[in-house]
C-alpha cells in the first residue's frame, strides 16, 4: 500500500546540544524547503548541420548553495526557541507519517534531517495588535544548514542472511560509492559493488583466509581470483576506493607471521573479482599484525597494530611509515576527518583504555584520558563524525562519547537490549550513528541513533538469526551491511532494506 502524507502529518523536532534528545516544537509549520544542487549551465558549440545554430555538447553544474527552510510560529509568552537560537548551530528534523501521540519521537515512518543549522534574519508580524483584532503575533524564521535535507527511513530492517559459500567468520566489509553514467561511463549504486574478508579456519592450520566480492548489492558473493595471504593467517580489514572498473582494494593481515613484520596486500582491479595481490610489509617490527585500517584519502591511510603502533601510507598503501609507536597496548580501531574545520583530526583507541588524538594527520599525538572503565575492559571500536565528535565502545558492552577532545565523557545507552560487547560503531555524518553489538546469548543486534548518540534504538531493525556480529559497513543513512560468525554452516552477511531509493553524498 502506498502511503500519502498530508500537511498535518509533519512534526518538527529540534536538537540544541550534542548528546541531548530532540525537543518537539509546535509551530505553524515548515515552509520554503530547498535542496540546492547548483545551477546548470549549457555548453554550446556551432552546429555542423545548420548555419546560425548551436548544439549543447555538455552541461556544467555550479557549486550548490546552502539548504534552506523557514519556520512559521506564533509568538508566545513563554521562551520561544526561535528568538533565543541566534548564534549556535542546531539540528532540525521533520517526522512524517505518525499516528501516535505527538511527543513520541519514534512513532514516525519517514524523517527529513538537517545538520548544523544557523538562524537567519527573522521577521515579526502583527507585533502591535489593533484593538478588536484577535489575530496572534507571529514570526517567520529562515534557517540555513550545512547538511540536509536528508531523508531517513525509520522502518529499515535487515534482510535474511545473504548467499555466500564461505564457512568462516566475516571480519570486514567495504563498498564502492555511486557512479553516474556521464562521469564514469558506468551506472552503479552506492553499496552495489564491494568486498568482504574472512578469518582462516582455526581448526586447520593450512586453511587460507578469503576475500569475496559482490556486484549485486550483496545478493550473491564469489571468491576473488587469488588469496592475499598464507595459511593460518586471518584478514582483519578490507578497504576499497575508486570505480567499479578501476579501483584499489587493500586487505590487512590480522595474525602474527613469525619472523615477519605486519603486512597488507593491495590489488589494482579493472575487472571486479580479478585480484593480482601485491604484498607489502608495514614497518620492520617482527611479530606485529594489523588490527584495523582507515583509508581517509590516497595520501592518508592508517593502520593500527596489536602492540600500539600506528603506521601511515602516503601513496595508496605502497609504502608505510611509523606515525605512533608509544601506545604499548593493542590499538583496535582508528578514525579520521578529511574535510571541514576538523580536517586532519585522527583518533586511535584500544586495550586498557588507551586513546590517542592527533590534529595534524598523525604527525604529532596526544594521549587522552578515557572514560572510567572496569578492570580488564578494552575499547574495541570508535567512530569520528565530521564535526569532531568521538564515539567509542568497549568489550564490556559500554558506549561513550565526547565532543570536546576527551575533557568530558558522556555515557551512551543502548535502549531495548543489554549488550555484552560493542563490536563496531560507524556513522554517516554527524547524527546518523549505527552500532553492531553482541548479547549474552551470543547473538548480535544492530541499533541506530538518529540524534547523534542521545539514543541508540532498535527501531524495527529485525535481525536474522546469527551467532554474533563482527563488522558493520554504512553505505548511506539507510543502507548498512553487517558480517559475523558462521550461521548454519556458512558465514553471516545481511543488509538493510529501505523504502527509500537513491544515493546520498555529504555536502
Amino acid at each position: 500500500m502506498t502511503t500519502s502524507y498530508s500537511y498535518k502529518d509533519g512534526r518538527i523536532w529540534l536538537q540544541r546540544k550534542k548528546f541531548q534528545a530532540y525537543d518537539l516544537l509546535l509551530p505553524y509549520g515548515m515552509t520554503g524547503v530547498t535542496d540546492p544542487t547548483g545551477a546548470l549551465t549549457a555548453i554550446r558549440e556551432p552546429s555542423s548541420e545548420k548555419r546560425r545554430r548551436s548544439v549543447i555538447v555538455d552541461i556544467l553544474r555550479g557549486e550548490p548553495g546552502l539548504p534552506e527552510f523557514s519556520i512559521e510560529t506564533r509568538l508566545k509568552r513563554t521562551l520561544n526557541y526561535m528568538l533565543s537560537l541566534r548564534d549556535c548551530e542546531v539540528n532540525f528534523q521533520v517526522h512524517l507519517g505518525a499516528c501516535d501521540r505527538p511527543d513520541n519521537y519514534i512513532a514516525s515512518e519517514i524523517m527529513f534531517h538537517w545538520e548544523r543549522s544557523i538562524r537567519g534574519d527573522l521577521s515579526l508580524d502583527r507585533v502591535a495588535i489593533i484593538e478588536g483584532d484577535d489575530a496572534p503575533a507571529a514570526i517567520t524564521v529562515p534557517w540555513s544548514s550545512m547538511v540536509g535535507p536528508i531523508p531517513i527511513d525509520f522502518e529499515v530492517e535487515f534482510l535474511s542472511q545473504r548467499t555466500i559459500t564461505e564457512t568462516e567468520a566475516i571480519t570486514a566489509i567495504a563498498f564502492l560509492g555511486a557512479e553516474c553514467f556521464q562521469d564514469c561511463v558506468s551506472q552503479e549504486d552506492a553499496g552495489e559493488n564491494g568486498y568482504a574478508a574472512t578469518e582462516f579456519l582455526e581448526s586447520s592450520p593450512v586453511n587460507v583466509a578469503n576475500v569475496w566480492w559482490t556486484e549485486d548489492h550483496g545478493e550473491e558473493w564469489a571468491e576473488t581470483s587469488q588469496r592475499p595471504f598464507g595459511a593460518g593467517e586471518t584478514i582483519s580489514d578490507v578497504k576499497v576506493k575508486g570505480t567499479k572498473y578501476n579501483h584499489r582494494v587493500i586487505v590487512a593481515r590480522g595474525t602474527t607471521d613469525a619472523g615477519n613484520p605486519a603486512e597488507i596486500a593491495y590489488a589494482d582491479v579493472t575487472s571486479i573479482g580479478t585480484t593480482a595481490w601485491v604484498n607489502v610489509n608495514v614497518g620492520a617490527v617482527t611479530g606485529q599484525y594489523i588490527t584495523r585500517l582507515y583509508w581517509l584519502d590516497w595520501m592518508h591511510i592508517y593502520a593500527t597494530t596489536d602492540d600500539g603502533y600506528v603506521y601511515r601510507s602516503s601513496d595508496g598503501g605502497a609504502t608505510w611509515a611509523i606515525a605512533l609507536s608509544s601506545a604499548v597496548n593493542s590499538l583496535n580501531d582508528v578514525g579520521a576527518i578529511g574535510f571541514g574545520s576538523k580536517a586532519g583530526v585522527v583518533w586511535v583507541a584500544g586495550d586498557s583504555n588507551t586513546i590517542y588524538f592527533s590534529e595534524d594527520y598523525g604527525v604529532s599525538w596526544t594521549a587522552v584520558t578515557g572514560p572510567t572503565l572496569g578492570a580488564g575492559d578494552n575499547i574495541s571500536t570508535l567512530y569520528v563524525s565530521p564535526d569532531g565528535t568521538l564515539y567509542i565502545g568497549n568489550d564490556a558492552g559500554e558506549m561513550y562519547g565526547t565532543y570536546d577532545e576527551g575533557r568530558e565523557w558522556h555515557t551512551l545507552s543502548a535502549q531495548g537490549v543489554t549488550p555484552t560487547s560493542i563490536r563496531m560503531i560507524r556513522g554517516w555524518g554527524d547524527s546518523i550513528v549505527w552500532v553492531a553489538l553482541n548479547l549474552e546469548d551470543g547473538s548480535g543486534r544492530v541499533l541506530r541513533s538518529t540524534d547523534g548518540g542521545a539514543q541508540f534504538l532498535l527501531w524495527k531493525l529485525n535481525m536474522p538469526t546469527n551467532t554474533g556480529l563482527n563488522c558493520l559497513e554504512v553505505v548511506d543513512p539507510n543502507i548498512v551491511y553487517v558480517g559475523g560468525d558462521p550461521q548454519s554452516g556458512t558465514a553471516f552477511i545481511s543488509r538493510t532494506k529501505s523504502q527509500l531509493l537513491g544515493t546520498f553524498a555529504m555536502t
